[in-house]
């Protein structure tokens, strides 16, 4: 394939959030212990009792930090804890598939203490009144309790009073395939926050959940709040804490550019791999929440994605080495089950940056480099430090909490016709 060898890109410049909104909490196990604490569970609840503990596939901050310090927590008030993986049909709908997902983030029995059980089995708990059937994990229906864990963050999704947290946790996740299957075909007929509501309203009254701890991260996907609730107060705790996860949710400081330049999709970074209210696609915003985009650029895919592209579908064009990183099985048993097929849509692939960006810049209308507006991000995940291409600088330096780092410089192209990551 030919490549555009006259392709010249404007120069770029850093562009750095000063501070977060929020500074990191500086003691999270001690804050985490507090947090429990503060619940004053019973001590029948927890002395030699089994407390499975909930863990997701999301890049969570600090996740093995926080899962160990809940089974520290745990067995210093005499339980015995194990974890086990809450992903709905994440991992290729494996056991082996989630136990990887876990271990990858650190979440091994040497480093919190305790056993890391998967299984795909689920058990059934019945129906809502609106007729949803709600699923369980076998291992965790089996234990003698429940405490989950998530964090509280906008959905992909949708919008809501309650998002992406606990409760979706406990209606989605924790059922496993059968779970995932059912949340999702109701999700899209009666709507998310219905359907979630309603299916962890009936694994609240299984009376398996002794309580949940919930954490949200601040712009620089730091943990900068943890909270933790009875089963009876998890509801309005998520209530309470979704209108801080939104104020201090990373996003893009521009209203509109030509293309968006990614580094790395994946499931670690977003549900959706490119997180659909940071790019604005797949999800219907509220006014402002995410910049119009000309095209997005996505140029590889997590080793923690193990594959699993779902959500690729959001970029227009991606590189070969994204491309050749798919295992299509894991995605479509992904996307089947969240019956978002869209999320699955295969962009153009090239085989380099050249190929890429002379496409994306091309049908944008070949804008002059005085001219062209890019922006260029690791991931939607960590939008701390960006590069902005100059026509943008002038508009960057009037953004409260952000400053434009002195230097630039100008992207040069490889024989290969591929360009040196920035970040």
């Amino acid at each position: 394939m030919a490549s555009n060898v006259d392709l010249a890109l404007a120069r770029f410049h850093f562009l750095e959030r000063t501070a977060p909104s929020v500074p990191a909490l500086p003691d999270l196990a001690g804050e985490v212990h507090q947090a429990l604490s503060a619940l004053n569970l019973p001590p029948e609840k927890l002395r030699s009792r089994r407390i499975a503990v909930a863990a997701g596939s999301r890049g969570i901050a600090s996740l093995r930090e926080i899962v160990q310090a809940i089974c520290g927590w745990l067995k210093s008030h005499g339980a015995q804890p194990f974890v086990f993986p809450a992903m709905g049909s994440h991992g290729g709908a494996t056991a082996e598939g989630q136990r990887k997902i876990l271990e990858d983030y650190g979440v091994t029995p040497e480093f919190i203490g305790a056993d890391v059980r998967s299984s795909m089995e689920a058990v059934s708990l019945g129906t809502t009144p609106e007729g949803f059937r709600v699923y369980m994990d076998r291992l965790a229906w089996e234990s003698d309790g429940v405490l989950v864990m998530n964090r509280v963050k906008p959905h992909t999704d949708f919008s809501g009073k309650i998002e992406s947290g606990l409760l979706k946790m406990m209606a989605i996740g924790m059922g496993k395939v059968e779970g995932a299957r059912e949340g999702h075909r109701w999700c899209w007929k009666n709507g998310f926050e219905t359907v979630i509501r309603a299916m962890s309203a009936r694994v609240l009254a299984s009376g398996k959940i002794v309580g949940g701890l919930a954490v949200v991260e601040n712009e620089g996907h730091q943990i900068a709040a943890v909270r933790a609730a009875r089963a009876e107060e998890v509801v309005a705790q998520e209530e309470d804490l979704l209108p801080m996860a939104r104020k201090l949710m990373p996003r893009i400081p521009f209203a509109k550019f030509h293309l968006l330049i990614v580094d790395e999709a994946g499931k670690n970074i977003s549900g959706t791999c490119l997180d659909t209210k940071v790019v604005g696609r797949g999800v219907e915003l509220q006014p402002g929440e995410a910049p119009e985009i000309g095209m997005i650029y996505a140029r590889d895919l997590t080793a923690e994605s193990a594959g699993n592209a779902t959500g690729v579908g959001f970029a227009d064009v991606i590189h070969d080495r994204l491309f050749r990183k798919i295992d299509f099985e894991k995605t479509y048993v992904n996307t089947r089950t969240s019956l978002n097929p869209l999320a699955a849509r295969l962009p153009i692939h090239l085989p380099s940056d050249r190929d890429a960006l002379g496409l994306a810049l091309g049908h944008l209308g070949s804008p002059d480099l005085t001219e062209q507006r890019i922006v260029w991000i690791r991931n939607t995940l960590n939008l701390d430090r960006l590069a902005i291409s100059e026509s943008l600088t002038r508009e960057a330096e009037g953004l409260a909490e952000w400053r434009v780092a002195a230097g630039s410089w100008l992207p040069e192209f490889a024989c290969d016709g591929d360009l040196p990551s920035p970040f």
